[in-house]
């Protein structure tokens, strides 16, 4: 089976919304299943900007799993989905993920969160956020293939997992972090 993973390389990120407002529209829903982290560091002229979005980690452990009294949180052909029709909206999965990777959609009264948009992985399709991406910052692909992209990708730039110390084993991996950093001090 495969261990579908998410690289995101963070100095090709512009900030634009197109994942979100592309999942919004895949999943015709109005809950966020992305969020976008807009940091700004610094006082002019010395200000570093980081812009972009957090996924679900497809946490290898998932505290959201650990955390659904009501089982209606499962991993699916490896990627960790919801079960609506079993989840009572208690919103106990929201509160234990250290990623706020989880949102509460008000018009169904349930939790939402990115599942790699699962329904395309099955007919061979890229989730919808890498399709959408105009700078083709976000890359998909199976972790467990040495020669697939985002292996190569990686391995290459040495991406990093966010917060490693919640030992969660995401499977969403950033780049471009450096690399923003040393434009911006170009540029000056």
């Amino acid at each position: 089976m495969a261990k579908y993973s998410i690289y995101i390389d963070v100095a090709r990120c512009i900030g634009c919304y197109a994942c979100i407002v592309g999942c919004n529209n895949w999943h015709e829903d109005n809950g966020d299943r992305i969020r976008i982290i807009d940091k700004i560091e610094g006082k002019y002229p010395d200000v570093l900007r980081w812009i972009f979005p957090v996924f679900c980690m497809q946490c290898e452990d998932a505290p959201c799993i650990n955390a659904c009294s009501e089982e209606a949180i499962l991993r699916k052909n490896g990627i960790v989905i919801i079960n609506t029709d079993k989840c009572i909206g208690c919103g106990e999965c929201i509160e234990v993920c250290p990623y706020k990777a989880m949102q509460m959609d008000l018009d169904i009264g349930k939790p939402v969160k990115c599942d790699f948009c699962f329904e395309r992985i099955e007919k061979g399709l890229n989730p919808f956020c890498v399709d959408i991406c105009p700078t083709d910052a976000i890359i998909f692909g199976d972790l467990d293939d040495p020669e697939s992209k985002v292996s190569k990708m990686i391995k290459l730039k040495r991406a990093i997992v966010l917060l490693p110390d919640h030992k969660t084993s995401p499977s969403v991996f950033y780049t471009g972090f450096e690399e923003l950093n040393k434009a911006i001090a170009q540029s000056r």
